[in-house]
């Protein structure tokens, strides 16, 4: 049998991916005394709202061993997408798991992939790597062709704020008050699966034209890009519209931002994650 897990900074619930299974194993956030299972049965209403009304910081924490291992199960191929170690001991941990898997399961095969980035950046990769298990290539060539694939594939982020993410040390809390004093969109990228700061916007429609000159920037030619919003579907239509305006044979999905993605792109934000060069999914 042959798996996908991911973690949930994929933003991905889906069962299976082009009829692969695929299984996501949630991180856990903490607001106040609360504890959130960033899962399928996660209140993203109520999530977003608990983050906007709390003035202490909030917290995340990776899945713990057990979760990996129940995740692995017992399939005889696994290939495991975690968001980028930059920000989270997840992929750390599913390494650690992936040791103890082959210890009692000597014959599968297990591969383990940093992403460098998150969201929809991953589902990207995600459903890559349903498409060359598909193909019927081997686990080593399936390895290969999906770590040449991830260096396509960038991440693009209009963040709703930069509370959280100067809260937990990521950002210069001094940026994050000037942006929202100055009432600004940043647009960012995950450089090497670290935060970088791109660009500033103000209003809706001028943020997603910058988000749309940065990806081309970086090399987009009308590749695959998927879409994913906290709490701000609109945004997200509209962006799709421009990108298609330019772009009109893109496959161009939109998705939601699941809870640890709310936590760092705040509501209102934006990810965008998109191939580079005109490749389709």
């Amino acid at each position: 049998m042959k798996k996908i897990v991911v973690d949930s900074g994929a933003n991905l619930l889906e069962k299976s991916i082009k009829n692969v299974e695929c299984v996501n194993v949630p991180l856990t956030l903490t607001i106040e005394d609360q504890v959130w299972s960033d899962d399928e049965a996660l209140n993203l209403p109520a999530f977003t709202a608990a983050l906007q009304q709390t003035n202490q910081p909030a917290t995340s924490s990776c899945p713990n061993l057990a979760q990996w291992l129940a995740a692995y199960g017992d399939a005889d191929e696994i290939y495991v997408l975690t968001i980028t170690g930059k920000m989270s001991g997840s992929y750390n941990t599913a390494q650690q798991a992936a040791a103890i898997y082959l210890e009692a399961h000597p014959a599968a095969k297990i591969q383990v992939f940093d992403s460098l980035s998150a969201g929809p950046a991953m589902h990207l990769m995600a459903e890559k790597l349903a498409e060359l298990i598909n193909s019927g290539l081997s686990f080593d060539r399936v390895v290969m062709a999906l770590n040449e694939f991830m260096s396509q594939v960038e991440l693009i982020f209009a963040l709703g704020s930069l509370d959280n993410l100067a809260a937990n040390g990521r950002i210069s809390p001094v940026l994050a008050k000037v942006a929202h004093l100055m009432n600004l969109r940043v647009i960012g990228t995950a450089d090497q699966g670290s935060f970088k700061m791109l660009t500033k916007a103000r209003g809706q429609k001028k943020c997603c034209q910058a988000m749309i000159s940065q990806m081309e920037q970086k090399g987009y030619q009308g590749g695959a890009v998927r879409i994913d919003h906290v709490q701000n579907r609109a945004a997200a239509e509209q962006f799709q519209q421009l990108l298609l305006a330019e772009y009109p044979h893109a496959n161009v999905v939109i998705g939601e931002c699941r809870g640890l993605c709310s936590f760092y792109a705040e509501q209102g934000g934006l990810m965008i994650g998109f191939v580079k060069g005109n490749e389709q999914q």
